[in-house]
């Protein structure tokens, strides 16, 4: 019976050590763990930002009123001290929270989005050349997609509808709130639509 405790507290040990290792890795460098790319950070849209404007400026204001109107002193502070602390987001959104590269870096992410469709098109147009009819199969559209630059890791294919005479696909970057619809119908299947 001791060794066999002997050897489970070596496994154990092993075990604890490899563990360690792994965090350590993990820490030191990120990406190599889970082996993710990096596809940016994520961008909230801007209606998230702008409904939580509106409600922390309506709760201030409803706090603020309620602080006038209220007799006790007491509840007079307390509604006022708790109005601070919507209308300090609001502040914060207004005025901290840069509008300007978030639309950029939606942009970017769009753009990136449109390259993976287009890269799409050119595959499905090949396909069509060969043929006669588009492509439906996702996995079947990955390996006609050799002579283009390929899916960028961090776009995400959400649908391809395809009949005899035309395409349709729908993507999204994993870090933009938007998705782009990439159409054969209107001008070329080269062409967004």
């Amino acid at each position: 019976m001791n060794s066999l405790e002997k050897n489970w507290g070596r496994l154990v040990n092993k075990i604890l050590q490899y563990l360690c290792l792994l965090l350590a890795a993990a820490w030191v460098i990120p990406g190599l763990a889970s082996g993710a790319t990096d596809c940016g950070d994520t961008v909230r849209p801007l209606t998230y930002y702008e409904n939580i404007s509106l409600y922390a400026l309506l709760a201030g204001f409803v706090l603020v009123i309620l602080g006038i109107l209220v007799d006790k002193k007491n509840a007079k502070m307390a509604a006022f001290g708790f109005a601070l602390l919507p209308i300090m987001v609001w502040v914060y959104v207004q005025f901290f929270i840069d509008f300007s590269q978030i639309k950029r870096s939606v942009f970017a992410y769009n753009a990136l989005t449109e390259g993976t469709l287009a890269n799409i098109a050119e595959a499905q147009d090949r396909y069509k050349s060969e043929q006669g009819v588009f492509i439906k199969d996702l996995e079947k559209l990955y390996s006609h997609m050799a002579g283009s630059h390929g899916i960028n890791p961090c776009v995400r294919i959400l649908k391809i509808r395809a009949g005899w005479d035309h395409w349709a696909a729908e993507a999204k970057h994993v870090s933009s709130p938007n998705t782009v619809l990439w159409s054969s119908k209107s001008g070329s299947s080269l062409k967004k639509g």
